[in-house]
């Protein structure tokens, strides 16, 4: 008799055991919500130095998420090029390794053709041209392919316009150019861009540009203030052109997969998180380039800003490259967006 008790508590124990577990993982998976902390966590993986306005922005993004989904969401950030080159960011974030990153968009043609439109030299007239372009109808258009390759944009971080630096002499006029070898990213549209200028372009990633500039691999290259100034290229390049002939933009990106694996509160915690960071990326980059020429007048680099004339000489010797990317699928349509958010 007892041993028959024995075997009927074993088993009402047993069972009020599998019930509590059904219990807990109906709470945990029925409500939607992620209930431990840390239980998502975001690789936010990028290029540049977290000193610049994108390495302080990933920061915050990574402080205000954490503190609004209360730590249910972890997120890493890795600056400096430490988990690859951007497009090795990219790339993982389609494998589902790296969940986040803000790649400057010279990068992005491999993944969407269209984003070729960033290379055209004097697109855009400043920054306010750009916000809107990007906010509107611009941003729709890449988002959708964007979404096709795995990625969701949840915003576009300001890089600033670019200007030219090399080891050799004063760039005033296109010619000025000529036989120079300049580091460009792997972009087909910026190799022809410096081409048509006579000088000849070489890829190089970023994280190897300052040994290229260094042991004369490459004369010059092309980037914003921003990271001219947080790599210290100025240490080995001797004269600066304030050109502003590109833009740089940094889609804020996201795993596609990843995100559609949140839940929709912490979704949307994402969502209002990014725009809210957005807005200060863009006010900390335009505030940060007072300093960034502050340092570069200081540093002793011979400084020539280009007039409005001397820019149009370069938009002339360039404007072949505008029909190479009319030829791009979709790329008059991009454009004529652009045209229009001005």
């Amino acid at each position: 008799m007892k041993r028959k008790w024995g075997l009927f508590s074993i088993c009402i124990l047993m069972l009020a055991m599998f019930a509590a577990g059904c219990g807990n993982s109906a709470a945990s998976g029925g409500s939607g919500k992620a209930e431990e902390k840390g239980e998502y966590v975001i690789k936010f993986a990028h290029v540049v130095s977290a000193s610049t306005a994108k390495g302080k922005a990933a920061e915050k993004f990574k402080e205000l998420l954490e503190e609004r989904t209360d730590g249910q969401i972890k997120v890493e950030v890795f600056p400096d090029s430490q988990l690859g080159a951007d497009r090795e960011i990219t790339e993982q974030m389609q494998s589902g390794t790296i969940q986040m990153n803000a790649p400057f968009t010279g990068v992005l043609p491999a993944f969407v053709k269209q984003f070729e439109v960033f290379d055209l030299p004097y697109l855009f007239k400043d920054r306010d041209h750009v916000k809107s372009a990007v906010n509107g109808k611009v941003g729709e258009i890449f988002n959708q392919h964007l979404e096709k390759q795995g990625l969701r944009a949840l915003g576009y971080w300001d890089g600033g316009f670019k200007h030219l630096t090399n080891s050799k002499q004063t760039i005033q006029k296109p010619e000025d150019l000529d036989g120079l070898k300049m580091r460009v990213s792997q972009s087909p549209l910026l190799i022809s861009q410096f081409q048509a200028m006579g000088a000849g372009g070489v890829s190089i990633d970023f994280a190897e540009l300052y040994t290229a500039l260094q042991t004369k691999t490459v004369d010059g290259q092309e980037n914003p203030l921003s990271n001219i100034v947080s790599k210290k290229f100025y240490e080995v390049q001797d004269y600066l052109t304030l050109s502003s002939h590109g833009y740089m933009a940094y889609p804020l990106l996201i795993s596609e997969q990843f995100y559609q694996k949140l839940p929709a509160d912490l979704q949307k915690a994402v969502d209002e998180v990014s725009a809210e960071v957005t807005d200060w990326q863009w006010e900390q980059s335009a505030a940060d380039e007072e300093a960034y020429m502050k340092t570069l007048k200081e540093s002793g680099i011979e400084i020539t800003e280009l007039t409005e004339s001397e820019k149009e000489a370069f938009i002339e010797a360039t404007n072949e490259v505008y029909e190479d990317f009319k030829k791009v699928e979709g790329g008059q349509e991009v454009l004529d967006a652009i045209k229009e958010a001005q």
